[in-house]
């Protein structure tokens, strides 16, 4: 099995959207499970989980926390963990393809939940 993904993908980052105290709620209980369910791989540097962004940062225009990863291996396991867990949040997973920041968030995205119309312009 190879290491590498396909079409020369670097990394994934998923981003979990929340825009009220409910939601807010949900998504910190959720990074919560993933810093425990995946606490070897956090250790490792196999998965990189950043800090709960308390305003709209750049493209996205909610309120999110994010996570990312270089790992086929770790795509496999991750993909269903967060279509098993996100519960009604709004989920992006988009590569980090070379294609540029706009395509990856938006042709080569992938949603859970509800689609969150991002600022592109700033992409």
């Amino acid at each position: 099995m190879s290491s590498e993904f396909y079409g020369g993908i670097k990394s994934y980052d998923i981003h979990v959207y929340f825009a009220n105290e409910r939601e807010e709620k949900i998504a910190y209980e959720l990074r919560e499970k993933v810093l425990k369910d995946f606490e070897k791989e956090i250790a490792s540097g196999d998965i990189r989980v950043h800090k709960f962004w308390e305003k709209p940062i750049g493209p996205h225009p909610v309120r999110m926390w994010e996570l990312d990863f270089k790992s086929p291996e770790i795509f496999k396991v991750i993909l269903p963990y967060f279509q098993l867990n996100h519960d009604k949040l709004s989920v992006l997973i988009h590569p980090r393809s070379g294609q540029g920041d706009l395509k990856d968030h938006t042709e080569n995205a992938l949603w859970l939940g509800h689609k969150v119309r991002l600022n592109t312009d700033l992409l």
